[in-house]
């Protein structure tokens, strides 16, 4: 049984296709194809010959590499497009291609990248996937490096067929060790150019930092309840988890990690925070939400940036 993952731009979503809840709990390694229309990855419970690490990593090369037997999916790569080499160091595996790689158009490209990372980083000890081809390090549209790749790499959203993409870097902020300061921490990600990138700010906040000596600023069962701007102002609507959470930190840290983190990301000016819809709220002892919050970089550590 298969399920497929909608790819909205880049995104990688998970939606069931004829498995029921059992089957997927009792799988405990997947593959990855590509579909027929070339629009949606193909995620097929798989059974590994090979237990330990290393030898994992071989079977997923040649499985990769192979032509599916199922024929109402694809092989994710293109034609004569193949993992030629591999090194694993610092739980990076360094995946080098061959063939016409950069000749894949981008849509087939990032679904090529997701695949891939999905695959690979299921393996024990592969944490991130770089790729690197016969032209060297792996670049994006607008010419930068794409580095090292995890699954945080592409956001996850729900509902839409695949669109235009954005691969972008973000600067956000999350709390220092004692929880009265922010630290800077940059990630790249991709996302639906369907999705605000307001809420694409708020939504890896949510997941936490990823830098060692970074602290979250939220509870990780925050629930976004919607995200809007409107004339430079940004609307961040949450339930009642956020001000229910608790976290080590003083009050005003996540306030100003989401105020701070969108403001440097988005072309927003202020930020306004609800509660179920509901701006009448204090957060914490005194943080009234029915303000505008603008920028304010006071609470950043010295030497963060």
């Amino acid at each position: 049984m298969r399920r497929l993952i909608s790819i909205l731009t880049v995104l990688v979503l998970l939606m069931g296709c004829g498995r029921n809840e059992s089957e997927e709990e009792s799988a405990d390694y997947f593959m990855y194809y590509l579909s027929l229309d070339a629009n949606q990855v193909v995620e097929e419970a798989y059974e590994p010959e090979a237990s330990e690490s290393e030898k994992l990593i071989r079977e997923y090369v040649e499985m990769f590499n192979a032509a599916p037997e199922e024929e109402d999916y694809q092989r994710l790569m293109a034609k004569d497009v193949n993992i030629q080499d591999y090194t694993l160091e610092d739980h990076t595996l360094t995946l080098k291609i061959s063939g016409p790689y950069d000749e894949m158009n981008r849509t087939r490209e990032v679904l090529v990248r997701a695949g891939l990372v999905r695959g690979f980083t299921q393996i024990e000890g592969v944490d991130r996937v770089q790729i690197t081809t016969e032209n060297g390090e792996l670049k994006d549209s607008a010419g930068n490096v794409i580095g090292p790749m995890t699954r945080e790499s592409f956001v996850e959203n729900a509902g839409k067929e695949i669109n235009n993409y954005q691969y972008t870097t973000l600067t956000l902020y999350f709390a220092n060790e004692t929880g009265d300061k922010l630290v800077a921490e940059t990630r790249s990600v991709y996302y639906s150019t369907s999705m605000p990138l307001e809420r694409v700010v708020v939504e890896q906040l949510v997941k936490g930092p990823s830098e060692q000596g970074h602290y979250a600023v939220m509870p990780s069962d925050t629930n976004i309840l919607s995200v809007t701007t409107s004339d430079n102002i940004a609307y961040v609507n949450f339930d009642d988890t956020f001000v229910n959470g608790t976290l080590s930190v003083a009050q005003e840290i996540p306030i100003y990690a989401l105020v701070n983190s969108i403001t440097t990301n988005c072309p927003v000016q202020k930020v306004q925070f609800s509660i179920n819809g509901e701006s009448d709220v204090t957060f914490r002892e005194s943080m009234k939400l029915n303000q505008f919050y603008e920028k304010d970089l006071s609470y950043l550590e010295e030497n963060s940036e």
